[in-house]
Order: structure tokens, then sequence, then C-alpha cells
């Protein structure tokens, strides 16, 4: 992960705020943090700056790291929000976890403490800027989605099966499915013929470990009957699914072989 990490650390003992920041900042470079030694400081400079992470002890006067962690979650819904506290418990976890925090640390007495929270607040950032990168992809995607002349379908993977989320017009008239008809069952169930699942399959798990299928020639049922289709994929990074689209070949290839 390249670039600055702004971090914001919230903590009532000003000293050990301070120190925190510094050892965070020379366990890892990229970040770069400021203090505030209450909750309603802390909401003051996150209406005026932005900040990638935010770091919160939990026993804190006026409001302490839940309620704060609850008046962030309500105009900040992902950045992330790391507790961590000397006061840890089954209790405050749970509170924690239902208010939204991503993540949970219970202060301990040496630096490797410090060490752990970069790693904590660094992942968090990663993750975070990893589902913003594939939900702008998807984004630029489906913009073109339904202008695109070519039937064309976005699944989501379910227990390995190509579970559909939308189709557009193209796929409906070529494959003679409404939306509301396929929309939430399995893409394969509909279009794939018997005698050519395991192909399907194939390619469903060469999409969900993340490989990124160019083009390959595949037969599937359509509202015409049995026709051949180069099928063109455009996978999520994360391998959850993706967008596929299939170019009618079926008379260039009776053309290039007509025996077939």
């Amino acid at each position: 992960m390249n670039g600055s990490i702004s971090v914001l650390h919230v903590d009532d003992e000003a000293g050990f705020a301070e120190m925190t920041a510094t050892f965070l900042e020379r366990e890892d470079d990229r970040l770069e943090v400021e203090t505030a030694t209450s909750a309603d400081e802390g909401l003051d400079l996150l209406d005026d700056a932005e900040y990638q992470c935010v770091v919160s002890d939990y026993d804190m006067p006026g409001r302490n790291g839940i309620e704060f962690l609850c008046r962030i979650r309500e105009r900040w819904v992902d950045l992330p929000v790391i507790l961590f506290t000397g006061k840890g418990n089954e209790e405050i976890a749970s509170e924690a976890i239902s208010a939204g925090v991503t993540d949970y640390l219970q202060k301990g007495s040496g630096t490797d403490q410090y060490e752990i929270l970069a790693n904590r607040v660094t992942n968090a950032v990663s993750k975070l800027r990893a589902e913003r990168q594939v939900e702008e992809e998807r984004r630029r995607f489906r913009t073109l989605f339904d202008r695109l002349s070519q039937p064309t379908v976005e699944v989501e993977y379910e227990a390995g099966e190509p579970i559909v989320e939308r189709v557009n017009p193209a796929f409906e008239e070529t494959f003679g499915y409404d939306v509301d008809e396929i929309v939430g069952d399995s893409l394969d169930a509909y279009i794939v013929p018997e005698d050519r699942t395991q192909g399907a399959k194939r390619i469903n798990r060469h999409v969900q470990d993340g490989g990124r299928l160019h083009s390959e020639a595949v037969t599937r049922r359509t509202a015409d009957g049995l026709r051949r289709f180069l099928l063109q994929n455009a996978v999520y990074d994360d391998g959850s699914g993706g967008f596929a689209i299939y170019s009618d070949i079926t008379e260039r290839e009776e053309i290039e072989d007509p025996e077939r």
C-alpha cells in the first residue's frame, strides 16, 4: 500500500496519546498521527480534516469509546475505527462489535503493542481501499451495462454458484428470460446445457480463484435453441463475482466449419 495514512488517536491521557502517536509513526513511516483528548474534540477534528483511521480509548470522561464510535458511524459509515483500550472485557468487545468497530485491541505494558496496533491500522486501511477500488470498478462497468449490444449478466458467487444480480436488455432478448424471473437464481441452471455443466464449473472455479478469463467459446441454451458464444469475463478483484459478456459466434463457426 502506497501513500500516507492519516490517523486520529483519541485518548483522555494526553501523555499516552502522544507516546502512542510517536511509536506508531516509528513503526510505519506512512502513518501520520494526530491526537485528541476527548471524543468531542475528536469529532471536531473529524469535521475539519480527513482521516483514514481512528484509534480510540474506551474509558473517557464525557463520552466513552463506544458512544464515540456510534457518533462516528452516524456520519462516516466505513471509516476504520480501532478500539485500543486498557479496560477490556467480553461485554465491551461485544458492544463494540455491535456498534460497528473495525478492530479491538487491549493495551499492554510493552512496546510490542505498538507494532501490533500499526499493523491493525494499515490492514484496516488497505482493506477499505481495496473494497472502494472494487466498488469503483463495478460502478464504471455498470454505467456501460445497459448500453452493451451483447448479452451481459452480473453475478455474485454463493457456494460456488453464479447467482444472477442483473441482466441487460440484450440478455433478456437473446436468452428469453425476464430479469425478474432469473435474478437471485443460478445462471448456469438457466443457460448451461446438461452436457456442458463440467465446463461451466471449471470456469466458475477459475473466476473465484481470481483468474481473469479473457475469452472462451461456449455453448449455451437460448430462446432459439443452442447457440455458440465467445464468453468474456470482467472479474472482481476479490473473485466474488463479475460480469459475463456473450458474443454470438454461431454463424461464424458454421462458415468456418460447415461440418460442426
